[in-house]
């Protein structure tokens, strides 16, 4: 389907042009103030955690329309010519965010141990907007009170906890609805005072739409796209920077129903990809184009990422990065091709505005229609930039591998592993995760370091002559004598940092509802509804853990260069590579060593590389990824026994003591969460903003310097 016709309008020019002049100017002064949002904590210290978050939440979303404060963050208005609206507040992955305390004082203090603060949660979920959309708010509110009717006398602990979970649900739900109403009442203002005639219609539209929607069910495209707006915007203000998922399925039947209306559908089409555009622009609301106000914006806290560690992102690189992919195309839950009248209004509203953010992937394979497939390619031209495409002849079967682990399968019938792989989706970022059903988090392994560990007795390559050897991170596996010794090492030094990284995972869930709990996300995602339970506490039936190994082509050259030159050719001693990757093959001095500048342009010119298709680099990298998915897999097998697995008889003595030693002393996790709970480990290499930074912090290698 071919949509070029629809261009961009006078309406949406005028819109991005605004875009651009304030993504170029100073935003500092955008950001709300900490002091203009309410202790918390102080006001219900009694309350549990997830009822502290959920009055939180609350109390942002009356922050943001709070007309004091929205003189300065402009979190409360309408702008000229916008058809959706509702303002997302400031903050990215790379410059942090605002969000009330919610934390008493000791708990904070206690948190310390794993880095975790009221800012620590990070999303890299999507959420079942279908589910929203179907009955709006008022429906999942109904559920709500049914439940906790049914709890009305909790006789334990975790009925207690159960009732909690809805109490919070309902308040932050209730929260979003209230924040839509105070729009409303907006648009009504800003009609009341417009003085042109099909403006001040638009905006009675606009409030009629705000009254409605997410409460009630949509019952027009607009509707529909305003009221995931609005619970988008809710979410993000309250930490959960997430993917938009799949809209091109969800948005499709409001399509369908404007086609039905209206019997126009040249009209309607040119209706949706306009509004689709307008949606594009209010989630880029956020973007800065120059570098040169971000010092004065900087909020980031030392523990306000993703995982258990201190910030390690680059900063400057995550400043437009807002977690909010939006994927089109790929296939329905039962295999059927998925693309949609939407999927190409959506992709024609990204080539007509061509913005970096939100993200755009297209999902391809060899059963996509050609039509979609010379869309995304007229699309990549236009905009040189955008879609993303992902491959389903990979990915499907990877992610239903990925949940299958171990079981056996029957073979011969359609189950509900491969209706959850064929709809997959990805996060914020690129990694694949479950449409709407699974929670993710993910542990990185910088193969750099690793390898450096693996060549140098378990140091890294440090010059820093007070560290001798270098900087001691993992076991001391012995020298180097041998391409067999060097495999052995790097097999062990890639199995202990992976045990590192994934033993983590389980020790995810043992800490986030007493921290980070988040009950507007669970209310939307995969089971917590049914369960009674936050995502933070096991309430999805589907969880996934990544590892992610950085710096794979960086590992293949430095190895396929210290195999040809010291073991086969035998020109250099590992000694001598090790020292040369140290100081940087001392091209820094005035009089390099003569042997340093061979050995730098031997490595680099003359050794087999990552992607040249050798025998060798090929090989190579096998080698690396083969035990590093072993090692993924092997470190699952051992989590499971520490953390799952019900101990047989006489065996319990053994792993409570090594639950202690994980720094866990709890019970059985499926005797808390249920005899389903399980984490889904997969092995993971890519692309990231933050690998420059890292990269910063490791030796010379075979094709770069220090």
């Amino acid at each position: 389907m071919n949509l070029e016709k629809y261009a961009m309008t006078e309406r949406i020019k005028k819109l991005k042009d605004a875009l651009f002049k304030t993504g170029f100017s100073d935003r500092s002064a955008e950001w709300i103030h900490p002091e203009d949002l309410p202790d918390i904590a102080s006001i219900y210290p009694h309350e549990p955690v997830i009822i502290r978050r959920a009055y939180a939440v609350k109390a942002m979303l009356e922050a943001l329309t709070d007309p004091k404060i929205s003189a300065y963050s402009r979190t409360y208005e309408i702008s000229d010519h916008e058809l959706i609206t509702g303002v997302l507040p400031m903050g990215s992955n790379g410059l942090g965010k605002i969000f009330p305390n919610y934390l008493l004082e000791e708990e904070k203090r206690i948190s310390v141990i794993s880095n975790r603060t009221e800012l620590s949660l990070l999303g890299h979920n999507t959420i079942n907007y279908e589910r929203l959309l179907k009955g709006g708010i008022r429906d999942i509110l109904q559920d709500c009170e049914t439940k906790m009717k049914a709890l009305d006398k909790p006789g334990s602990i975790v009925e207690k906890d159960k009732l909690d979970f809805y109490k919070a649900v309902k308040i932050s739900l209730t929260a979003v609805c209230d924040y839509a109403r105070r729009y409303a009442d907006l648009a009504a203002q800003k009609a009341f005072q417009e003085k042109d005639g099909p403006r001040k219609l638009e905006l009675l539209k606009m409030e009629s739409i705000c009254r409605k929607v997410p409460m009630e069910k949509p019952s027009s495209l607009h509707e529909a796209i305003q009221s995931i707006y609005f619970v988008h915007t809710a979410l993000h203000s309250s930490l959960n920077f997430i993917s938009l998922g799949r809209l091109d399925q969800v948005l499709n039947p409001y399509l369908e129903l404007d086609y039905i209306e209206k019997k126009d559908k040249e009209s309607v089409l040119a209706n949706a990809v306009e509004l689709f555009e307008c949606f594009i622009i209010k989630a880029a609301s956020r973007i800065n184009l120059t570098t040169k106000y971000l010092l004065e914006q900087d909020h980031m806290d030392y523990s306000a990422s993703l995982g258990t560690h201190p910030y390690y992102l680059d900063q400057k690189a995550g400043v437009n990065n807002f977690l909010q992919n939006i994927i089109i195309g790929g296939t329905k839950n039962d295999g059927t091709d998925a693309a949609n009248t939407f999927t190409y209004v959506i992709l024609q509203a990204f080539e007509n505005v061509n913005l970096p953010t939100p993200g755009i992937y297209a999902r391809l394979g060899s059963g996509s229609p050609e039509e979609l497939t010379d869309a995304v390619a007229r699309t990549l031209k236009s905009t040189r930039n955008i879609p993303g495409i992902l491959n389903d002849d990979i990915l499907i079967p990877a992610v239903y591998k990925a949940l299958v682990e171990n079981e056996v399968r029957p073979g011969n019938v359609t189950d509900e592993y491969e209706r959850l792989a064929n709809d997959y989706c990805i996060d914020g970022c690129w990694e694949p995760i479950l449409n709407g059903v699974s929670d993710w988090t993910f542990g990185m392994i910088n193969g750099m370091s690793l390898l450096e560990c693996a060549l140098n007795q378990g140091a890294t390559l440090d010059p820093n002559p007070n560290m001798l050897r270098g900087g001691k991170l993992s076991f001391s596996s012995g020298e180097i004598t041998s391409f067999e010794t060097l495999k052995k090492s790097l097999e062990g030094h890639i199995r202990f940092f992976v045990d590192q990284s994934s033993m983590s995972m389980y020790l995810y869930y043992l800490m986030d509802e007493y921290i980070n709990p988040s009950p507007l996300l669970s209310a939307f995602l995969g089971t917590c509804m049914e369960t009674g339970r936050d995502k933070s506490w096991g309430g999805t039936q589907y969880n996934i853990g990544g590892t992610i190994l950085t710096g794979v082509p960086n590992m293949v050259n430095t190895i396929c260069a210290i195999k040809k030159w010291v073991f086969e050719k035998r020109k250099y001693t590992m000694a001598e590579v090790l020292d040369a990757l140290r100081c940087d093959f001392s091209l820094k001095d005035a009089n390099p060593k003569k042997i340093y500048v061979e050995m730098r342009n031997r490595f680099k010119d003359q050794s087999p590389k990552f992607g040249d298709n050798s025998p060798e680099s090929n090989e190579t990298c096998k080698m690396i990824l083969d035990c590093y998915y072993d090692a993924v897999m092997s470190s699952k097998k051992l989590a499971d026994v520490i953390f799952l697995a019900k101990p047989s008889a006489g065996d319990e003595p053994r792993i409570k003591r090594l639950r202690m030693i994980a720094g866990y002393s709890g019970e059985n996790l499926t005797d808390i969460m249920g005899d389903d709970f399980n984490i889904r480990f997969t092995a993971g290499c890519g692309t990231f903003e933050q690998y420059p930074l890292q990269g910063s912090g490791i030796a010379a290698d075979a094709d770069r310097l220090r």
